[in-house]
């Protein structure tokens, strides 16, 4: 396993923020593995610590930025990407202000830093997320998804500006210090010409000038030359790293975003998070999780497993068989068959969490509080989430909700015990 890396020494540098247009001196310096990035307002009595995470995201407009308590970090991406990007896991970013240094747009002169201090590794093995299924985040035309990949962070972005007469642009790198250094970091930020007044009007760019971006006007730039043919969708990159970097865990797999803003990459990055820790399992995971099968096999899809909490799906069509003599007439879903539905994702839950689970079994030993309150019907898909209450030894006691359109049509308390396969 890689171990962590934080800086040599500390790196120094002075500016004055893009949004609040305010002077600022930041100092990077070592931290300690498991610090991961925090942020020190100097500024502000006490010294608060704003910690980079996705818990401390407080807005996404035109920029990613970070609070806690009354501590504001504006427009934190571009720091936390040259960390991110350059292989580093743990440092302090100090400020006297409430936004670090714009520089001239890219994070390229606070990479040029960070490699004269050097980089050394840490006596502590890095924490590594790798999803073992498909990622995906979607929100109208904006997507992106993580497929797995081992042993690289590999980045493919898409931008399309129809309306600006912007041609669409596309790069895939795999990301390393040097592809980063090279590729990235030089890249620096962009803005229409056209959104520049109600940019202002918001109270933003009041540092932004024509020498820490790029303004582009019916497609052309105005204020060049331009680094890359492709500079906008690297310095997409750039950000995305940046707020890649708030999951608190090296990446690894192939990332493909197209046409993404900063709340999107915030929003993936939560999903990515909750995908790790709470798996889904398809209908091949919960085959090999329970011994039943057709017609007794209930349940479609498990959505998510937690430590005490599991929810997972039923999609009731009018080809179950048990439509066939249950009032053929009127068809509805027998409620004992939503409990034992209901009662098998309780038995996914248990069993993710017993170790041998292909030679266990789990017996239902009592059903109490059951309540029917509507019926289900063909078409009509059903979401049981199911709590853990007590578990001890080998015996479970369980309560679970069955919901169709947001409304709860079952519910009950279970008790279970898990016993060995004869």
């Amino acid at each position: 396993m890689p171990a962590q890396r934080t800086l040599k020494g500390k790196v120094s540098l002075k500016g004055r923020g893009l949004h609040t247009g305010e002077p600022v001196e930041m100092e990077l310096a070592p931290a300690p593995p498991g610090t991961g990035f925090v942020f020190v307002r100097r500024d502000i009595e006490g010294n608060p610590h704003i910690k980079a995470s996705l818990e401390n995201v407080a807005s996404t407009e035109r920029g990613t930025t970070l609070k806690s308590g009354e501590a504001t970090i504006h427009t934190a991406e571009h720091v936390l990407s040259a960390l991110y990007g350059m292989g580093i896991d743990n440092a302090y970013i100090a400020l006297n202000a409430p936004e670090p240094p714009s520089f001239d747009g890219s994070s390229l002169p606070l990479v040029k830093e960070i490699e004269k201090t050097g980089i050394e590794e840490q006596d502590a093995e890095r924490e590594i997320l790798v999803p073992e299924k498909p990622v995906l985040y979607q929100e109208g035309d904006v997507a992106i998804t993580l497929l797995p990949l081992r042993g690289k962070l590999r980045v493919s972005y898409g931008i399309d500006y129809p309306d600006k007469g912007f041609a669409p642009q596309y790069i895939s790198l795999d990301i390393t210090p040097g592809v980063y250094s090279r590729e990235i970091a030089p890249a620096r930020t962009y803005v229409f010409y056209d959104d520049l007044e109600a940019i202002k009007e918001k109270g933003l760019a009041k540092g932004g000038t024509e020498d820490n971006a790029i303004v582009f006007r019916e497609g052309e730039i105005v204020n060049g030359p331009i680094r890359f043919p492709d500079e906008p969708v690297r310095h997409k990159v750039l950000d995305f790293l940046g707020d890649l970097a708030l999951v608190g865990k090296r990446v690894e797999g192939h990332v493909m975003a197209d046409r993404a803003g900063h709340a999107h990459h915030i929003a993936f990055a939560r999903k990515l998070l909750k995908s790790v820790a709470s798996p889904a399992f398809d209908i091949m995971d919960i085959l090999s999780f329970m011994p039943h099968r057709y017609p007794f096999l209930l349940v479609d899809r498990i959505l998510e497993v937690e430590e005490t909490r599991a929810v997972g799906l039923k999609n009731v069509t009018i080809n179950e068989p048990f439509f066939q003599g249950h009032f053929p007439g009127d068809p509805i879903m027998p409620g004992v068959l939503i409990v034992e539905a209901m009662a098998q994702v309780g038995g996914v839950l248990l069993l993710s969490r017993v170790e041998d689970r292909e030679n266990k079994l789990l017996y239902f030993s009592g059903i109490d509080e059951v309540r029917f309150r509507r019926p289900v019907r063909p078409g009509d898909q059903i979401i049981f989430e199911v709590e853990l209450l007590r578990f001890k030894g080998r015996m479970a006691k369980m309560k679970g909700e069955a919901r169709v359109d947001g409304q709860v049509a079952a519910s009950a308390v279970m008790m279970a015990a898990i016993v060995e396969r004869k």
